[in-house]
């Protein structure tokens, strides 16, 4: 259907079939004049027998002034909503006024309305539809139960409302709700909380890498959005109904809408490919039809990642891909069957009846560029500790290069070596081999040790020195300098004194 007002498309109901054969003179006009509520209000009751005709009298105060005008049945007056106030700025959600009011006009049918002072909206809504409304106030008690704002409701309608803040929740801190429900019927208005979406999709060659606990549809993530897959709007905000009204009996979807204007209606702030739409449906409570439509703002945005080098890895632009959507605005409002569409300016002037408090719009703006401040310098640190870690990383594996440039140098030494003489093992007076050349065993003590035995022209014998470097010199005062440099000399590098370059010990 393509207007939320007009919900069922039935065939023209033939009126009291039953007692044709007694017809009265002005029966065809009643007929006719009825046909629209019988849609309505009788549509599953089945023709014939009168049984029509008793459920138009079981719903006789929710009649169109046509039909009691034809049944001879008093004309309530017609009821016109006062000037609706115009919407503020930005909502509590952080996602504007709007997202939690309707336009001025339901999607239905245009209401004329004037436009009114958000600091004067007592005047505007002090009635509607004949009710009159009262002002209540919708408090922060996180904040010193600092007044957030406010909303005109019907006098004798309960309300109750929530401002939740989480801090760690860096995408949406911010959680608002509420709802005003008249005791007498059905009838009620919602507010929900920003509905804050997310998905990720990382390319084929990376997912070896992303061995994280994977999320879940529906899985809460770290900065407070909630995971899950995009998808269309009409398809998402059915989602959303069936979940807040998941034990509703009988439920039956009667009609949906696309209102590709209503952002700019609602004087949202303006997020990526918002398009509004709009579900109604219907189903039992408390043993009573009743009927509900929902709103709601769809938006959706995708980036992507810069290119970056993570260690030896290097990570090419747009190869991990973020999926930000959601809704905006969302609320619903609810009456017993049949006269949903009559109520909607009512429900209009109370949605657009809500003003924020200018003093808590500043002091929220504040607390979430702090936790934002806070969230990006974390980042930064996180960032930082990476960039050395891996300058450490490199540098360790240099050292061990090194190491092993140095270790197949004294293994191919030791493989070059005449042999091993190992009489110093089988020695039991504790003497070795006698005096002369090294043996290959004191070459393998020095590899494994990680010493270099070399000649000392100022004692006359050998000195060990790291063999971390190949070439070693002494100034002849107990003073060392060891370099792989072959070019290099104590004197180029401003050392005082002469020096000697060391020779290996046989």
């Amino acid at each position: 259907m393509r207007n939320l007002r007009v919900l069922l498309v039935v065939s023209v109901v033939t009126l009291a079939q039953s007692t044709l054969v007694n017809a009265q003179p002005d029966l065809a006009a009643l007929r006719t004049a009825c046909a629209e509520d019988a849609q309505k209000l009788c549509a599953g009751v089945q023709q014939g027998g009168g049984r029509v005709v008793a459920c138009l009298k079981e719903h006789k105060d929710s009649l169109s002034d046509g039909c009691k005008r034809a049944a001879g049945l008093p004309v309530t007056p017609s009821l016109a909503p006062s000037a609706p106030v115009t919407p503020p700025a930005s909502g509590p959600n952080g996602s504007g006024a709007g997202a939690n009011a309707p336009a001025a006009t339901s999607p239905s049918t245009a209401a004329s309305s004037t436009s009114a002072s958000p600091a004067n909206p007592a005047p505007s809504a002090s009635a509607a539809a004949g009710e009159k409304l009262v002002e209540r106030a919708i408090i922060d008690t996180e904040h010193q139960g600092m007044r957030v704002a406010t909303m005109h409701v019907p006098e004798k309608w309960h309300f109750e409302s929530k401002i939740e803040w989480h801090y760690n929740w860096i995408e949406n801190p911010i959680s608002y709700s509420a709802h005003a429900e008249n005791p007498d019927n059905a009838e009620a208005y919602f507010q929900y909380p920003l509905l804050r979406l997310e998905s990720t999709e990382v390319a084929p060659q990376l997912r070896q890498y992303n061995r994280g606990k994977q999320s879940k549809p529906g899985d809460r993530m770290p900065l407070g959005a909630i995971y899950c897959p995009p998808m269309p709007p009409i398809q998402t905000l059915a989602m959303f109904i069936k979940k807040v009204r998941a034990d509703v009996a009988n439920l039956k979807w009667i009609g949906q809408q696309d209102l590709p204007d209503l952002a700019k209606v609602l004087k949202l702030p303006p997020w990526p490919n918002q398009h509004g739409v709009a579900i109604k449906i219907g189903y039992d409570l408390n043993g009573q039809p009743v009927e509900e439509a929902f709103f709601g703002v769809y938006y959706i945005a995708k980036v992507g990642n810069d290119a970056a080098n993570v260690g030896q890895l290097s990570v090419g632009a747009g190869t991990v891909q973020q999926t930000n959507w959601g809704f905006q605005g969302l609320q619903s409002m609810r009456a017993p069957a049949g006269t949903l569409d009559k109520r909607m300016p009512m429900f209009c002037v109370m949605a657009k009846s809500m003003y924020l408090n200018p003093e808590w719009v500043r002091l929220s703006k504040a607390i979430n560029d702090k936790l934002l401040a806070d969230f990006n310098q974390k980042l930064k640190q996180g960032d930082d500790q990476l960039r050395a870690a891996q300058a450490i990383m490199e540098q360790t594996m240099k050292q061990q290069a090194a190491f092993q440039a140095n270790f197949d140098k004294q293994e191919e030494a030791f493989r070059n070596s005449p042999g091993v003489n190992d009489d110093f093992l089988r020695d039991h007076d504790g003497g070795g081999r006698d005096g002369g050349a090294r043996s290959a065993s004191d070459h393998w003590s020095d590899l494994i040790r990680g010493v270099d035995t070399v000649n000392d022209p100022s004692t006359g014998g050998t000195t060990q020195l790291s063999n971390l470097g190949q070439y070693h010199f002494t100034d002849g005062f107990g003073n060392y300098r060891t370099t792989d440099n072959p070019n290099y000399t104590p004197e180029q590098a401003g050392e005082v004194g002469s020096w000697t370059l060391m020779s290996a010990a046989p």
